[in-house]
């Protein structure tokens, strides 16, 4: 037999293979790894994501909250994880365009042992201060802190977290000193804005936005281009002076060497997903915004994983944030 005629007789058993792993995939319940505690921005999403990619997959999808060291516990075991589909990961930024550029003692490979199957979208955030804080607006807010160096704190889910990477930033911006206290989670460091414990927080808009309206915290912006239909009297950063991308992706990754089968199989169930009108109002509702990335190829998908990759690596060099792991 020819090298070709060998080559295509692989390839003839092959394509089968990858057919009957589709069709087989799933037949058990699949873990859907989230690096952040219960009760979290991340885990409020996950958790709507969960539900109906189970009912697509009509197998359950059950969240596993692995948190730790800003994601990086729940993502580590992940990496280990068998590739065969029935272990996922629901994650933010954070995890994969931060923590590589913070962590020195990392052990993961954010880009060469992840496969990214879906970017859901973005999680707007909202600068909040506690209401003792005497600041309405994030002018305020920055003047307040430049004619008080180090006296002003904030709460982040952890060093080299997204709360802590943004607030860091606008410090850089603005030339201002503000201490970070960081937390076990987003929820934690919420709770510490609204006791009083911390001033400040850049939080997720979905888990701040109720704690707003009660009162109990005060929001002063949004890092979104545009103000958000659910909150149009928020304005943005940029109308305040202060013209910082600052959103952070969210979406789906597998252990690299997961069947390809598998992986077309979660593209195009996530891409139905959140092509679902219903999905993208309970998803809005919880703070994200699903984007056109929600239906790309998986090529897109990639080239924009590994572009968020540099950009934030850039910016954290900037502001010089680092820790050991």
């Amino acid at each position: 037999m020819s090298i070709r005629s060998f080559v295509c007789a692989l390839v003839a058993l092959w394509l089968p293979l990858q057919a009957s792993q589709a069709q087989e995939w799933p037949d058990r319940p699949i873990k859907m790894v989230v690096a952040w505690p219960a009760g979290g921005g991340t885990d409020i999403v996950a958790r709507i994501v969960a539900k109906h990619l189970g009912e697509r997959l009509k197998q359950p999808v059950v969240v596993d909250n692995r948190a730790g060291a800003s994601g990086v516990v729940g993502t580590e075991y992940v990496s280990r994880a068998k590739p065969d589909g029935y272990t996922v990961q629901y994650t933010v930024a954070d995890s994969h365009s931060i923590n590589p550029h913070v962590f020195s003692g990392i052990r993961y490979d954010a880009i060469n042992q992840f496969t990214p199957v879906s970017i859901v979208g973005s999680m707007p955030n909202s600068l909040i201060v506690n209401p003792k804080v005497p600041a309405k607006t994030v002018e305020e807010f920055i003047q307040l802190a430049k004619e008080n160096p180090g006296k002003y704190t904030y709460a982040s889910w952890g060093v080299g977290s997204g709360g802590h990477i943004r607030m860091e930033a606008l410090n850089s911006f603005a030339k201002t000193k503000t201490l970070h206290v960081p937390y076990q989670g987003s929820g934690p460091a919420l709770t510490a804005v609204i006791a009083g414990e911390v001033d400040a927080m850049m939080a997720p808009y979905g888990l701040a936005e109720a704690t707003a309206r009660a009162g109990k915290v005060r929001m002063l912006s949004v890092d979104t281009s545009e103000r958000l239909p659910e909150a149009p009297q928020i304005p943005t950063l940029a109308e305040q002076g202060v013209p910082l991308r600052l959103a952070f992706w969210q979406g789906l990754l597998v252990p690299a060497k997961t069947p390809e089968a598998i992986i077309n199989r979660l593209n195009t169930e996530m891409s139905a997903l959140l092509a679902d009108p219903q999905v993208r109002a309970e998803l809005r509702k919880a703070g994200v915004a699903v984007n056109s990335m929600g239906t790309s190829t998986l090529a897109d998908i990639r080239g924009f994983f590994d572009s968020e990759y540099e950009r934030w690596g850039t910016l954290i060099r900037e502001v010089n944030i680092s820790a050991k792991q």
